[in-house]
């Protein structure tokens, strides 16, 4: 249940990122870019994946 929580707003955060950047052309680095706020939003919460 928790994975699924997460993937579902990984999937939120890409689809802002993805969809702020339909103007623009993507940078060859979206979707490490996405995992990377996805990793400060999940550290801001009190969880820490890196270490």
């Amino acid at each position: 249940m928790a994975q699924e929580e997460k993937k579902r707003e990984q999937e939120a955060v890409c689809e802002e990122k993805s969809g702020a950047q339909k103007q623009k052309e993507l940078s060859p680095t979206w979707n490490e870019d996405c995992l990377t706020e996805l990793d400060d939003w999940i550290e801001s919460q009190g969880v820490y994946l890196r270490q």
